[in-house]
């Protein structure tokens, strides 16, 4: 008999892929935050840790230590937040990654009984877990980490998904062959979908109008219209299907299928499986990192120790990168350099010597002070006049060489104070003014 998939993944009883492991790729050194860039989140069910991927360089950059069994994952549209299901200790660890030792774990959440999946809300105020022994759903307030709500919903609440405008939130019913529909804004249960054997990772189309629904004891994708909540159409796909990620433009569906080792493309226009590719041993999780030029899905390879990275253009694989053992869920997410807002004050003329004192600025970023960044000062003709370094209230000040020629135009037009930006910042400037001493 097939193990039940999730459950399975949680209590580590799977065996029946006991492919080495592979090596893992070299670590990044703690003592930073993550710079801005694309990064995969991979949950380690049993390594009880999470691996960071840096998408740019296909490597593993950072190893975050969590609770036990790690399974379900979620990561902020900023970046900055990851969430991770512990099943193994009934919470959830919430990573911070621009922590300034490198990402930690700063928070843990206890939820209910053996939580295996989580969502977070469009707008990134709500995050839901689903939580399988109990068959809740737990709704977490992301300002407060705090537990607001738990909905009854079927049994082996397993996987979770939430529609695009955040009005639904969907829960795969693993034990009860349904998805439970819930209404986002009571916290209510408006109904409850039947479906195929065993559903798991389920996923919502862009426009809200349908869920790719993975039943993993039927070997094939429920469709469900969310007009009608009713199933419209049923694919048949791959051996013992997981998890499913829809592309932005809701053209195709991509499904693990964790017994035959690949993955089943769905052209949602003819509603038909139209190719596979091979991955690594049983694939769990999967999700895509879309931009304008181009496209990969990140498969984590429960069997293998492993995440298959594939070119969506050509369904290539593209690497093959070690992280911990039995990777089950994953998330991507996009870190950006933060905004800044440069300030600029009052300089003095001085006469005896001739020139400018106290030339000066303020670099904040969100309202925070900015410490250890160059500010450069030059008159209004792009003259360089001094330049200093941030301290630990953002302010900078200099003065510049006595006897400067340009100090009666930096009277009459005042001075630019400028911020050429960092790995982590974005450039900023502003204007200041020069009073006669």
């Amino acid at each position: 008999m097939t193990p039940h998939p999730r459950r399975a993944g949680a209590a580590l009883a799977i065996s029946l892929l006991a492919v080495p492991a592979l090596t893992a790729s070299p670590t990044r050194a703690a003592g930073a935050p993550l710079p801005p860039g694309t990064y995969v989140y991979v949950a380690n069910a049993a390594s009880n840790s999470v691996s960071v991927i840096d998408t740019a360089s296909q490597t593993v950059v950072a190893t975050v230590p969590v609770g036990t069994a790690p399974t379900g994952i979620a990561a902020s549209a900023d970046g900055h937040r990851v969430y991770v299901t512990d099943s193994g200790a009934n919470a959830v660890s919430v990573i911070d990654t621009q922590a300034a030792s490198g990402p930690a774990v700063v928070a843990t959440i206890p939820v209910g009984r053996q939580p295996q999946s989580a969502a977070l809300s469009p707008d990134g105020t709500r995050l839901y877990v689903g939580d399988d022994i109990t068959g809740t759903v737990s709704v977490i307030d992301t300002t407060s980490d705090a537990v607001l709500a738990t909905i009854a919903a079927g049994p082996g609440t397993e996987g979770l998904a939430v529609s695009p405008d955040g009005s639904r939130v969907y829960a795969a019913d693993t034990g009860g062959s349904s998805v439970t529909v819930i209404d986002a804004a009571t916290n209510t249960v408006v109904a409850t979908v039947p479906v195929g054997q065993t559903p798991v990772g389920l996923t919502v189309s862009p426009d809200g109008s349908h869920v790719y629904v993975p039943d993993y004891g039927s070997g094939q994708v429920s469709v469900i219209d969310t007009a009608t909540e009713t199933v419209s159409t049923t694919i048949q796909v791959g051996a013992n299907p997981h998890s499913a990620a829809v592309t932005p433009d809701g053209t195709t569906v991509y499904v693990t299928d964790a017994g035959s080792g690949t993955v089943s493309v769905i052209t949602t226009a003819t509603e038909t499986m139209t190719s596979t590719f091979s991955v690594g041993a049983a694939p769990h999780g999967i999700a895509l990192a879309v931009a304008p030029t181009g496209g990969a899905a990140y498969v984590a390879d429960f069997g293998a120790a492993s995440v298959s990275a594939v070119n969506l253009a050509t369904d290539a694989l593209t690497a093959t990168i070690g992280v911990g053992t039995n990777p089950v869920y994953l998330a991507v997410s996009v870190i950006k350099p933060l905004p800044t807002k440069l300030t600029a004050g009052t300089a003095v003329l001085t006469l005896l010597p001739l020139g400018e004192a106290n030339l000066n600025a303020t670099l904040t970023s969100n309202g925070a002070p900015v410490a250890g960044q160059k500010i450069t000062f030059k008159d209004d003709s792009g003259e360089f006049l001094c330049s200093a370094t941030t301290d630990s209230k953002g302010h900078a000040a200099c003065n510049t060489v006595p006897g400067l020629l340009d100090s009666v135009g930096v009277l009459l037009g005042g001075y630019q104070a400028t911020f050429a930006g960092s790995t982590y910042y974005l450039p900023s400037c502003a204007h200041g003014d020069t009073a006669l001493l």
